[in-house]
Parts: C-alpha cells; sequence; structure tokens
C-alpha cells in the first residue's frame, strides 16, 4: 500500500516542479508584449509551486505518522495563504514585496519549523502535541481562510458592479477568469482541511491525485491561453484598495443641472425609442445613441435610484411587460419575457420576482 502513497506524492511533487519551471521561465509567444498584464501572479504562482517540496520529508518517511501530520497540517496552512496572495496578486492589488511576504508568511513558517520537529526526533510525536498543533494550525488556517473568502467576496461585488453597469442581460455578462476562481482556491483550502482532520494515508493519496490532476490541467491552460484583461476592474479594485472611492455620492465631474439634463434626455430616448426591447442592450450601445460619453451616462445613473445600468434597463423591461400584462392578461409568460427584451422565460421570472416582490403568474392572477 505505501507504494500507492509514494507514487502518488512523487507525482504532485514531479507536477509541481514542472508547474514551477513553466512560471517561471516560459512566456506564450502570443502574449509576449503583455505578458505582464496577462501574467501578473506568474512569479507568485512559480513560488507555490516551489514552495510544494515540502511534501518530500513526507515521500521520504512514507508510513511515519509523524510526517504525515506534518505534511498535512503545512499543506493547509500553506494553502489558505499562499491562495490569497495569489489572488490579490493576479488583480494587481497591494504587491507583497519580499519583506512584506514573509512577514505575511511569517506565522505559517514558524508552524512549519514546530510540524517538522517530531519528523526529525527532536520532540516526541505525543498526544498532546498533535492536540496542541492541531488547534494552533487550525487557528492560523483559518486567519488566512477569512481574509481570501473576504476578498473574493469583495471581488465578486466588483465583477458585478462592472457587469451591471455595462450589460442589461446576465447572459451577455462576459466570462471572465475571475469568475472561474472565485470557487477554486476555497475549494482547495477545503479540501487540505478535510485531509488535515482525516490525518489519513489514504486521504492524503486521494488528496495528491486530486491536485496532481489540477496541476496537469493548469498546465495544459497555460500552454493553451486565452486571456483577457478587465482594466477597469483592476482600475477599480486599485482606486478602493487606496481609499481613493469612499462613496459613489462624492465627488462626480458633473453639475446637478447637467445631470438632471442628460438622465431626462436619457429616459426619454429610452421610453420613447424603446431600446431596452433588445435583448442584447449596452450601456455603450445608448452612449452611441445619445452621443454622450458612457461615463457621462454611468455617472447619472449611479447617482439615481436605478444605481445601475443593468437595474435601469430591467426596471423599463418589467413597466413594458406589465402593460402587455394589462392588455391581455392571458398572454404567454414567455412571450413576455422575449417581447419585454429578456433572453428568456427564466430570466424575466427572476427579475420580475426581484423589482414586483411576486412572480410574473401571481402578479397576473393577482395571487
Amino acid at each position: 500500500m505505501e507504494i500507492l502513497f509514494y507514487s502518488a506524492n512523487f507525482a504532485f511533487i514531479l507536477t509541481n516542479l514542472y508547474g514551477w519551471l513553466m512560471k517561471r521561465f516560459y512566456v506564450p509567444a502570443p502574449f509576449k508584449d503583455q505578458f505582464k498584464e496577462l501574467y501578473p501572479a506568474h512569479r507568485l504562482v512559480a513560488t507555490f509551486c516551489l514552495l510544494q517540496f515540502f511534501e518530500i520529508l513526507y515521500l521520504i518517511n512514507i508510513g511515519q505518522p509523524a510526517a504525515l501530520f506534518y505534511v498535512n497540517g503545512t499543506a493547509v496552512m500553506f494553502f489558505s495563504a499562499f491562495s490569497f496572495v495569489m489572488v490579490k496578486g493576479y488583480f494587481f492589488l497591494d504587491k507583497f514585496r519580499p519583506l512584506r511576504l514573509f512577514l505575511f508568511m511569517l506565522p505559517v513558517i514558524i508552524c512549519w519549523l514546530a510540524l517538522m520537529l517530531p519528523v526529525f526526533g527532536i520532540i516526541e510525536f505525543s498526544d498532546e502535541y498533535q492536540i496542541v498543533m492541531f488547534v494552533v494550525v487550525s487557528v492560523v488556517s483559518a486567519l488566512y481562510f477569512y481574509f481570501l473568502v473576504h476578498f473574493i467576496n469583495r471581488l465578486h461585488r466588483h465583477i458585478l458592479e462592472l457587469d451591471e453597469n455595462e450589460y442589461s442581460n446576465e447572459t451577455d455578462f462576459p466570462i471572465q477568469f475571475a469568475k472561474r476562481i472565485e470557487w477554486f482556491p476555497l475549494s482547495l483550502c477545503t479540501l487540505m482541511y478535510v485531509s488535515f482532520v482525516i490525518n489519513h494515508p489514504v486521504a492524503k493519496m486521494i488528496r495528491d491525485i486530486i491536485l496532481t490532476a489540477t496541476n496537469v490541467a493548469f498546465v495544459f491552460y497555460t500552454l493553451n491561453p486565452h486571456r483577457s484583461v478587465r482594466p477597469e476592474l483592476t482600475e477599480a479594485m486599485e482606486a478602493e484598495e487606496e481609499g481613493r472611492i469612499v462613496d459613489k455620492t462624492l465627488k462626480f465631474r458633473m453639475t446637478d443641472k447637467k445631470c438632471h439634463e442628460i438622465e431626462a434626455r436619457m429616459m426619454e430616448v429610452l421610453r420613447a425609442e424603446k431600446l431596452f426591447l433588445s435583448d442584447h442592450f449596452t450601456m455603450s450601445d445608448l452612449a452611441k445613441h445619445m452621443g454622450v460619453n458612457r461615463n457621462y451616462i454611468r455617472e447619472v445613473i449611479s447617482r439615481g435610484s436605478y444605481e445601475t445600468f443593468y437595474n435601469l434597463v430591467n426596471t423599463l423591461r418589467i413597466e413594458h411587460a406589465i402593460e402587455i400584462f394589462d392588455e391581455d392578461s392571458d398572454v404567454k409568460i414567455e412571450n413576455v419575457a422575449l417581447e419585454s427584451g429578456f433572453s428568456s422565460g427564466s430570466a424575466f421570472s427572476q427579475v420580475f420576482k426581484r423589482i414586483k416582490g411576486v412572480t410574473p403568474k401571481e402578479f397576473v392572477h393577482g395571487e
């Protein structure tokens, strides 16, 4: 059985070695000129791969309880702490300089050294030691996990805000790398903690197999990149990080008079020409139609009750749908959805419920 544990762990270490070499020295030719923008955290990822070499101590001590406890405890801390560093680094935020990174990782380093002591026979691997280190590792990991969850939640809000400021349908929201990784580091950290709690060689082997498969997928993704950059996302989050954006109601460029003029014209155009009935209507389309800078429109909307372009357009669509229901209460909801600019009946029902508090069916039948 130990040969299986050894093979799984060896494969994991080997794929991390390859990942480190690739991230450290490989530059995709198509993106050579934009490498820093498209791969802002490539050195952090390379460092993360290199850090996985702490597992070698387990590899050469397969079957030793102290080595298993060491590798599981170290993994959950490293993954929690460095996942936060990498995700933050990807979005250009608060880049960690070497000294700051060292201080940030210092609790992990101290615990790492403490977990190493029984493996080398410096101290006894007793039940008391395991209980104390289990509590310490859990607390340290939970702290970094909190940082990671907090940042990803903030990132999610920014992505949603940016999408809702441009698009009127959720199906048109761009699929960005940020959305794909929201759940990924959290899942890996959870996997590490489960393995730490179980603390069994079989659980460790399963974990190694999953991570090896992840590394292979990561290598494939790096060799076949399809990257895009959302400058507005990183700029907005950098601004918030530096304290430049505190409140949406402060320091707008336009006077109230000009804002009201543009808003009145915007609403007149939208209602008269019913531009919102297009299922792929965007803020850029509205700006081109009005001959106004889209930043002015964004400011006008954010200062009003709608807050985002998405809310404005969908409110007008719901008003239009209600007019259709008033004329014919027997009309099919799916038809009303499409006539009102929604991409589907389900999307229409969700938005209708959010705005009116009831579903379209309940509204029509007065339920």
